[in-house]
C-alpha cells in the first residue's frame, strides 16, 4: 500500500486562515483566528488523509537568496499587522503538542523546503500531498506529487495533479516556470520580459516547449517585435526563471 507524505505550507495556510476568518480572540484579548483556522485544516488532514508522514514548512525571518539577488523581490507585498505574526509561535506550539516536526531554513522560503523534501522522496514509494493556499508549487507536481490547494479561504480544496494542471493551464507543471519567466509574476514583483503578456508567453512555451528551446530558435519567430523583445531581455528572462524556480 502506498504511503502518504503530507507537507503543509505553513505560512500560506496561516495567511489563508487570517483572511478567511473573523478576528477571534481569547478572554484576554489575544487574536487567534489564524491559529484556529490552521488547526481546523490540520485536524481535517489528519482525519481524512491519514498521513504516514507529515511535516510543516515555514518561511524564515531572514532575507532569502532571492531578496539578496533581487532587492525588489516581493517589494509590493503588504506587511500584515503584528496580530498576525504574533500567532505563528502558537501554531508551532500546536505542532509540538502533536509531535509534528516543522522546518524553517534561513535564506530559503517554505516553497524551497517543500520542493527539496519532494526531491528527497524521489526514490521512495510515497505519495506526496502538499497542502498550500497558493499555486506557486504547481511547478513541482509529478506522478507522485499532488497539490491540495485551499480555495474560498479554507473551506474548499481543489486537487491539482499532472492531468488537472494541463487541463486548466494547457501546460505541464515544468512549463509553468517558463511561462511565468516570460510574462512575469506581479504578486512576487518578478519582471519577466517587458512587453510579453500572458497570451504571447503561453503561445511561445506551447510551441517551443521551454525557455531554453525558445532562445535556441529565435530565428523561427515571425513577429519581429516579439523577437526583438526576447533578444533584448534574454538575461532578464533567465534571471526571472531562476527567481521563480523552487
Amino acid at each position: 500500500m502506498e504511503e502518504k507524505f503530507i507537507i503543509i505550507d505553513g505560512n500560506s495556510l496561516l495567511h489563508r486562515a487570517w483572511h478567511a476568518l473573523p478576528k477571534l480572540t481569547t478572554k484576554s484579548g489575544l487574536v487567534v483566528n489564524a491559529v484556529y483556522g490552521f488547526a481546523l485544516v490540520f485536524l481535517k488532514i489528519l482525519r481524512e488523509l491519514k498521513p504516514d508522514y507529515l511535516t510543516v514548512a515555514f518561511d524564515a525571518k531572514a532575507p532569502t537568496f532571492r531578496h539578496q539577488e533581487f532587492k525588489e523581490y516581493k517589494a509590493k507585498r503588504i506587511k500584515q499587522p503584528d496580530e498576525f505574526y504574533n500567532q505563528i509561535p502558537y501554531v508551532k506550539k500546536l505542532l509540538e503538542i502533536f509531535n509534528v516536526k516543522y522546518l524553517e531554513i534561513p535564506g530559503y522560503e517554505a516553497d524551497d523546503i517543500i520542493a527539496s523534501l519532494k526531491l528527497k522522496t524521489k526514490n521512495l514509494k510515497t505519495k506526496n500531498i502538499i497542502v498550500s493556499g497558493d499555486l506557486d508549487l504547481l511547478q513541482i507536481v509529478d506522478e507522485n506529487t499532488e497539490i491540495y490547494n485551499l480555495k474560498k479561504g479554507i473551506s474548499e480544496i481543489k486537487i491539482y495533479n499532472e492531468k488537472t494542471i494541463e487541463e486548466k493551464f494547457g501546460l505541464t507543471p515544468k512549463q509553468l516556470i517558463d511561462f511565468k519567466a516570460l510574462k512575469g509574476d506581479p504578486s512576487d514583483n518578478i519582471p519577466g520580459v517587458k512587453g510579453i503578456g500572458e497570451k504571447i508567453a503561453f503561445d511561445l512555451i506551447k510551441k517551443f516547449g521551454s525557455l531554453e528551446n525558445l532562445y535556441q530558435n529565435l530565428d523561427k519567430i515571425e513577429n519581429k517585435k516579439v523577437k526583438e523583445l526576447l533578444e533584448k531581455n534574454k538575461e532578464q528572462a533567465f534571471f526571472s526563471k531562476r527567481l521563480i524556480t523552487v
